[in-house]
């Protein structure tokens, strides 16, 4: 536990940059739009990949969408330059993927301007419902993300899980918010998250919401890690917490990778298509 909540101080930013290096243009496609949204909560617009199902044009129907969150050192553009992710527009799905640079999408205790939790939440669902046909309901919503943005999808979905039916968290450093000695106080991300011992502290860590949340409110829950990613343990102990509350969930672990995007293409493929087929089967 020390090791994984030391580097994730000083270190994770750096992994994620490097795994975020991508010379590729995304591939065109009429279904993938950048917009801008509007966000009272970062007093601003901030840039939004948007990919529509290729059916959406010609159809009247209602979508349900997939909220996909970047890791630290990427922007809403990191997930439009992998292979896969244009052809994803074969799925009855809307993905929104939002730029929120090292937020951790928390509101920064730090920082009271920096409220990405309330841009993620409140301004960029509310501008989605309101834009596009979706389904508008918790079942209708998931939320997932890698590295950084892995923990930030489970920080958002069980804090916030009247509006997530679904949660994907790979390779999620979940210990960088637990408490401890060895935390480094003068980071940016730890002053984000509040002083230790703090109702804000605890507002901002996974584990403390998932031993909490109500079993009836928790929602779907995939946890996907390399089994030689540095954050394999941080993995390993949130998944014995929600063995110890009984609180169903997948969980893979892939050997022998790491902390990488041959992790996340394959896992977040999967999720899409786990979340599709489940959809799917909502709707009959």
């Amino acid at each position: 536990m020390r090791t994984a909540i030391a580097f994730a101080a000083a270190g994770v930013l750096a992994i994620q940059s490097l795994g975020a290096e991508q010379p590729s243009l995304p591939a065109a496609s009429s279904a993938l739009r950048i917009v801008p949204v509007p966000s009272e909560s970062l007093g601003g617009t901030i840039p939004v990949a948007v990919l529509l199902p290729s059916t959406y044009p010609q159809s009247e129907r209602r979508y349900p969408v997939l909220y996909l969150l970047h890791g630290g050192g990427q922007d809403h553009m990191v997930f439009t330059t992998r292979p896969w992710f244009v052809e994803q527009a074969s799925h009855e799905i809307i993905i929104v993927t939002p730029s929120a640079g090292e937020s951790w999408y928390v509101n920064s205790v730090a920082d009271p301007k920096a409220r990405y939790e309330d841009f993620v939440v409140k301004d960029l669902v509310a501008y989605v419902d309101k834009q596009y046909r979706t389904m508008a309901l918790r079942q209708g919503r998931a939320v997932a993300g890698v590295s950084m943005g892995g923990w930030g999808a489970m920080l958002l979905g069980l804090k916030h899980h009247q509006l997530f039916g679904t949660v994907g968290a790979m390779s999620a450093p979940f210990l960088i918010s637990r408490q401890s000695p060895n935390m480094d106080m003068t980071s940016r991300e730890q002053q984000g998250f509040g002083a230790p011992g703090t109702r804000e502290r605890l507002e901002r860590d996974p584990a403390t919401l998932v031993d909490a949340i109500p079993l009836e409110s928790v929602p779907r829950l995939y946890l996907a890690c390399g089994n030689q990613d540095l954050f394999v343990t941080d993995s390993r102990r949130f998944v014995e917490r929600l063995t110890k509350r009984k609180i169903p969930y997948e969980y893979r672990e892939i050997s022998p990778l790491g902390h990488s995007w041959e992790v996340w293409d394959d896992q977040i493929v999967n999720f899409i298509q786990i979340v599709s087929a489940s959809w799917r089967t909502d709707r009959k």
